[in-house]
């Protein structure tokens, strides 16, 4: 006889097919080992008796071995997935910022129409603030995205605000991703932040191959006291050096003047340039001094009170990415005259042109009635590297983004061209181009008068400015 009962039996084959129905996707395997033959020996002794009696009993019995795998759980992307758009819509880049919110948002929309192509289940929802081109403000509002989950922010712009908000990101892993930031002293391999330009160790030889070039051998730095503008400056100072060492002639950088973040008014400073810019004259003629602007929008009543005296603008003046393109310098009649009084001509990082720049740049022009700055196509790029990375991991992860986006933009051409990053995260390589206002029929415009190529240190006119 079976040691098993029938009722056992029913509940072990009750158990497998509940395993069974619960493992229905998830690889559950059953096995039925074969019957096995028991067989138990009783060997009986009656009391007082002389003999023994030894009893055989045979029972059969049917073992059943159940293999559960581990369920599978599904994972990946679905949804509203949150990015940052952190934007300097007011302050000295607001300019700027307002470019770089409308390819930012270009670039998700597109991004959406990519994914729902694909029958993808997530999508790009856009979280905005404004920076207010200001460093406290700008951590505030990254406090903010972090606490509604954002994990990856496109901005901010500025490179104090960078610094500002760089312990906070690395902390919580939140990636950042700056299309314009462009301090040397921000260039650190393994954190979180990724910028999509060159920094100013390059922007700085561009500059001052310009100043050079132009006949300038003594120059005055006038510039704005940030992480930007210290890190430019020193970079353009040293580059200047060297190319008078190198070509064997006399020159140098005066001591300069150092402005407030922010400053409105700027009647103190000028005169204080003009004493200076007066003594160098003096010593050197009008066509060996020039004067070195580094600043953000503060160029417009920096240069409204620079034109009230004569020999500010019988020098020539030099700006940078900060000023190039910008929207208010044109449109300000003071600031765009005295621009083309002194030749004022401003750097920014080269975008390699294309159908897909010039798609981005159609669009800024019929949302903001003008041209963008190259940053804008940047921020585009930004977006898109992203998305492809999200769709490669299929994981919100700031971390995994970060690691694999090299991967990413090496095999990636964007609007802004064909770039890779170095091990600090920021753009490798750039040519520079050579902006400058110009007078035609009566109104101020932007015109592309040349590009520095980096690799030869040289420049090639488009408009020559300095015949």
């Amino acid at each position: 006889m079976s040691n098993v009962t029938p009722a056992q039996r029913l509940l072990v084959v009750a158990i497998v097919l509940l395993i069974v129905g619960l493992g229905i996707g998830y690889g559950v395997g059953i096995a039925s080992a074969p019957t096995k033959v028991i067989t138990t020996t009783t060997t009986v002794t009656a009391p007082g008796a002389v003999t023994t009696v030894t009893r055989t009993t045979t029972v059969t019995q049917t073992v059943t071995t159940t293999v559960t795998a581990t369920p599978v759980v599904p994972v990946g992307l679905s949804g509203p997935i949150l990015i940052g758009g952190l934007w300097p819509l007011t302050g000295e880049l607001s300019s700027f910022g307002e470019e770089n919110k409308v390819a930012f948002e270009l670039a998700i929309k597109e991004v959406n129409e990519w994914l729902k192509s694909m029958g993808k289940p997530w999508y790009l929802v856009p979280v905005i603030e404004d920076s207010a081109t200001d460093p406290k403000t700008a951590l505030d509002k990254v406090r903010i995205m972090h606490g509604r989950g954002v994990k990856v922010i496109v901005g901010p712009m500025a490179s104090a605000e960078i610094r500002e908000i760089k312990s906070y990101v690395d902390a919580n892993k939140i990636l950042v991703i700056s299309p314009s930031s462009t301090s040397p002293a921000l260039a650190i391999p393994g954190d979180y932040v990724l910028r999509y330009c060159p920094d100013d160790t390059i922007q700085g030889p561009a500059i001052a191959r310009v100043m050079f070039d132009s006949g300038v051998r003594y120059v005055v730095p006038i510039w704005r006291g940030d992480a930007w503008g210290d890190g430019l400056k020193d970079a353009t100072v040293k580059a200047f050096t060297n190319i008078l060492k190198k070509e064997g002639v006399e020159g140098g950088v005066v001591e300069g003047i150092r402005f407030e973040p922010g400053a409105k008014e700027f009647s103190v400073e000028v005169a204080k340039l003009v004493t200076i810019v007066d003594d160098l004259v003096g010593k050197y003629g009008l066509d060996k001094v020039g004067v070195l602007l580094i600043s953000f929008e503060e160029v417009v009543p920096l240069f409204v009170a620079a034109g009230k005296y004569d020999i500010l603008g019988k020098v020539k003046w030099f700006g940078s990415d900060g000023t190039a393109q910008n929207a208010l310098l044109v449109s300000t009649k003071e600031s765009a005259a005295f621009s083309v009084k002194t030749k004022f001509v401003s750097t920014i990082a080269a975008p390699s042109y294309s159908s897909k720049l010039e798609h981005v740049k159609q669009y800024v022009v019929k949302t903001l009635g003008r041209t963008p700055a190259p940053y804008a196509y940047n921020t585009y790029d930004a977006v898109w590297t992203v998305a492809i990375a999200l769709n490669i991991l299929d994981e919100y992860d700031a971390t995994k983004i970060r690691d694999i986006l090299p991967t990413v933009i090496e095999n990636y051409f964007g609007a802004s061209g064909w770039f890779k990053l170095n091990e600090a995260g920021d753009r490798a390589f750039s040519d520079y181009e050579l902006w400058a206002i110009l007078e035609k029929d009566g109104k101020y415009e932007w015109v592309l008068v040349g590009v520095w190529k980096g690799a030869a240190d040289e420049i090639e006119w488009k408009i020559p400015l300095y015949k």
